[in-house]
């Protein structure tokens, strides 16, 4: 199996809302993960007092989208929703009349609408649209329509930045040799990478806690479903959630434009209103940025020693044609 097999796996599995066993959908997403995962992972760090302490108590923070430098990282697309209510009030207004003649017809509700209401949630709204559609609808009926179709918008809008931010997440790569990693997120080579072993965290599933590559893609990822049973319970209209995956799924998803990156994300859905949320998970390596200054890496190795930490200094093969950041292991004085 390799990455795209995993894509594939992973975009074809989905927990129903009513589900009793989740667990037999996340095994096997667990097990996938187990051959593709590399057995290291590394976490780009620049110096400062909050660095040194998380590697001190063993402490991997975790961060919301909305303090990436991402503006699309997380950020929910709900296409069909969308465009239904950016439509004109009046053409919306209008196709309302032309679905209620259908109704009266004896039109039926399509199965993608139907999956996602309850049945006699259904019956009840189809019978109270051929009850309303006797009449010939008034500027009042349009002008209240306006205003459930604006309240609804500002709903979507609060719900999109709530969902946004209602995971946090800890970013590793695959790239310990980029030059690139190193200059945007160890500042400039200053700085230094932890080396971590992820797969214990994933040999078992959790609903809580994952590690999962990112997927790079030029198409977001359309979270209509999920804005939308978000949505209808909170107006009281209880929408079906078909996938308890897809806010997941929608943490993963970025343009190619990161694809350098080779990120693997940890996703934390613990701790929804804890403001630094956190786990305790402790390194196996750390590597020394090529430009790092001395009292700095002396800091670093004393604290690597004392955890018992493999050491390694990245470094510039100038005799080398390429532009990779070397690696030499280092040994304790």
């Amino acid at each position: 199996m390799d990455k795209l097999d995993f894509i594939r796996l992973l975009e074809n599995t989905t927990i129903p809302e009513e589900c009793a066993d989740a667990a037999k959908y996340l095994q096997p997403i667990a097990n996938a993960l187990m051959e593709i995962m590399p057995p290291l992972l590394f976490r780009f760090r620049a110096i400062n007092e909050y660095s040194l302490s998380a590697l001190d108590k063993d402490l991997i923070f975790c961060s919301r989208a909305k303090d990436f430098n991402d503006p699309y990282d997380s950020l929910l697309t709900a296409q069909s929703l969308e465009t239904i209510l950016n439509t004109d009030p009046k053409s919306q207004f209008s196709l309302m009349s032309v679905f209620r003649q259908l109704l009266i017809e004896g039109y039926e509700i399509p199965a993608h609408i139907s999956e996602v209401f309850p049945s006699d949630l259904l019956k009840n709204l189809v019978a109270s649209l051929r009850e309303k559609s006797k009449g010939s609808p008034d500027i009042n009926d349009m002008d209240k329509f306006t205003r459930i179709v604006n309240e609804l918008k500002n709903r979507v809008n609060f719900f999109e930045v709530e969902l946004r931010n209602s995971n946090s997440f800890a970013c590793f790569s695959e790239a310990i040799s980029s030059i690139t990693m190193w200059g945007h997120y160890a500042d400039y080579h200053k700085g230094f990478a932890l080396s971590y072993d992820m797969r214990p965290l994933i040999s078992r599933p959790s609903g809580n806690i994952t590690v999962m590559p990112v997927i790079y893609s030029s198409i977001r990822f359309d979270a209509t479903n999920l804005l939308a049973s978000c949505l209808g319970k909170n107006v009281g209209i209880p929408v079906k959630r078909l996938d308890m995956l897809d806010s997941i799924k929608s943490s993963l998803y970025k343009s190619p434009d990161w694809e350098y990156e080779k990120e693997w994300r940890l996703i934390n859905t613990n701790n929804i209103l804890d403001s630094h949320p956190h786990l305790k998970y402790a390194p196996v390596g750390i590597y020394y940025g090529a430009q790092i200054s001395d009292i700095n890496k002396k800091i670093l190795r004393r604290i690597a020693f004392e955890k018992g930490l493999a050491e390694f200094e990245m470094y510039i093969d100038k005799s080398s044609s390429d532009y990779e950041m070397k690696i030499r292991p280092l040994s304790f004085k």
